[in-house]
């Protein structure tokens, strides 16, 4: 929802959700709770040398348009508000793309989670003729090229997943300092386009959705306390600084957030059939594209094929904090046979 001003009176305007609208048909609507997002507001127009004073530093941010109601759920409140208790809190905590973390590090895992180099997202293969080795990819190890092969969660070589980290993205404070435990996140909420793919834990086995609405957009509710599989959701690696005087034996550490670090989301993704056994949807919501090398346009697949593909995003929110990242994610399928 949102407020509208028109000529002196203030309206409000109000879209129901999905879930809205079924239990007004059934007559048992009633609003509980709400939440409130800031996804208009643009803090860099916070002007502190405004030349006449303090009371104009925040008059730019006054005059900002809100925006209507948006119909579709997955454009809306991408930015939410949160409320705690604590006045001292000088960070508050992100969501980072971990994105194979800092290379050269012990422990061995970081290239597990890179996105592809040229296109800056994780590629999802959606049959066995665009994984043919022979005949798409360069190598055999494209893990560390920000594959994921999609016909193939289980198998034990196809090890690229993404990571999602958390905590406090700043230098000023410690990393070897615990994250308070009112920041800390135990609940991720993903939500993806359920005919395109679906969510996997890192072990290969599909995550049952939560829900899915009208808009075939598929809800993921994930906690730690049920996290069945143990690698849907983990503690941080280290507690290292990326470098300085305090990072032992010279290794930098695994994390791409720079403080205090809390859990980690981590998942694989599986293409949906209909992109595996037919070209409709790429046809419809995507485009082709040929290589030219190989590592262009795509890293990792030779010079000389024609791909179709589907790009599209993955919101990953946290629960308590309401933190949220949009993970981007490419699908491809190789055109042909040969």
């Amino acid at each position: 929802m949102a407020f509208l001003d028109n000529s002196g009176d203030i309206l409000l305007d109000a879209v129901l959700t999905d879930t809205g609208r079924f239990r007004m048909a059934r007559g048992d609507f009633k609003i509980t709770k709400f939440a409130l997002g800031d996804d208009e507001i643009d803090y860099s127009l916070f002007n502190r040398s405004h030349p006449s004073g303090s009371a104009y530093f925040d008059l730019e941010i006054l005059k900002t348009p809100i925006l209507e109601a948006f119909t579709n759920n997955t454009s809306a409140m991408k930015s939410k508000l949160m409320t705690i208790s604590r006045t001292n809190a000088l960070h508050l905590p992100v969501l980072k793309i971990h994105n194979g973390g800092y290379q050269g590090t012990a422990g061995g895992d970081s290239p597990q989670t890179k996105t592809n180099g040229t296109l800056g997202t994780y590629v999802v293969t959606v049959d066995t003729n665009t994984e043919d080795r022979s005949n798409s990819l360069v190598e055999s190890n494209v893990n560390s090229k920000g594959v994921i092969l999609g016909t193939a969660p289980g198998d034990t070589t196809a090890t690229n997943f993404v990571r999602i980290e958390t905590g406090l993205d700043t230098t000023q404070v410690s990393p070897a300092i615990d994250l308070p435990i009112d920041l800390q996140e135990n609940q991720f909420i993903v939500e993806m386009d359920d005919r395109l793919g679906h969510l996997l834990d890192v072990a290969g086995t599909q995550v049952p959705v939560s829900f899915i609405d009208d808009d075939q957009i598929a809800s993921y509710y994930l906690s730690a306390n049920a996290n069945a599989g143990g690698d849907l959701i983990v503690g941080p690696k280290d507690r290292i600084r990326g470098n300085g005087a305090d990072t032992p034996q010279g290794n930098p550490t695994v994390h791409k957030v720079r403080g205090p670090r809390g859990k980690m989301l981590q998942f694989k993704l599986k293409p949906n059939i209909n992109l595996a056994t037919s070209t409709y949807l790429f046809e419809k919501l995507g485009s082709s594209v040929t290589q030219t090398a190989d590592n262009t346009p795509v890293n990792g697949f030779k010079s000389g094929k024609t791909y179709l593909y589907i790009d599209t995003y993955i919101r990953v929110t946290a629960a308590t904090t309401g933190a949220s990242i949009d993970v981007p994610v490419r699908y491809l399928k190789k055109s042909g046979t040969s």
